[in-house]
């Protein structure tokens, strides 16, 4: 029997929707797209690895997301994101609480598991919910991330553009796995080399 390590890199692009001057709601986030980047190392120290993301825009329902993320995340694995808590974990806890209750259930109890699992928050050495943006770190290491703020998402989200936020959120997963081999002194080269590879070929699974 072959045992598997799996590594699941989350990046999360989400609109904040601020609370009304009348009181009717409450400030909010909405999910606007999600990558999950899938490494595995098997027994013998082959590396495989998927890339699946999806994006929704404003008027899409929330629940179409959260149940592709149902449909992708694997049971098991280490969680690896930056600022996991505020830019991963908030939004889709929102958005499992406020859709549909038996769909936000299954979520949920999938995050949870994977959660309470061993995790890496990559800034946390950076100052964590202080920390740098995320490309200025990546830039240190020589990983390119282009520079977006949250104009930029809510932007695409406004105005369906999901193909932006699609590779938004891939260029983030990227750029956090990246970062993560970086910071290994100089133990993950057998890993940063299979990634290389992969990427430069056409074995991609992606998900729109």
């Amino acid at each position: 029997m072959t045992n598997t390590c799996s590594f699941i890199t989350l990046a999360v692009a989400s609109v904040r929707i601020d609370a009304n001057q009348h009181g009717t709601h409450s400030a909010m986030s909405h999910l606007a797209a999600m990558a999950v980047l899938i490494a595995e190392r098997d027994s013998g120290g082959t590396w495989t690895f998927s890339l699946k993301r999806h994006a929704v825009a404003a008027g899409d329902r929330e629940d179409t997301l959260l149940l592709w993320a149902l449909n992708t995340l694997p049971t098991a694995g280490i969680v690896i994101g930056w600022q996991l808590v505020d830019r991963a974990m908030a939004p889709l806890l929102d958005a499992a609480t406020t859709g549909d209750p038996e769909l936000g259930r299954a979520f949920l109890d999938r995050l949870t598991r994977l959660v309470t699992a061993p995790s890496v928050d990559l800034a946390v050495h950076h100052g964590g919910v202080g920390a740098p943006p995320l490309a200025e770190i990546a830039a240190g290491h020589g990983i390119d991330l282009p520079v977006t703020d949250s104009a930029a998402v809510e932007s695409a989200w406004g105005f369906g553009d999901r193909a932006w936020l699609r590779d938004h959120v891939e260029s983030e997963a990227v750029a956090v796995w990246r970062l993560w081999l970086a910071e290994s002194n100089g133990t993950a080269e057998s890993a940063s080399a299979a990634f290389d590879a992969w990427r430069s070929g056409a074995g991609d699974a992606r998900s729109f």
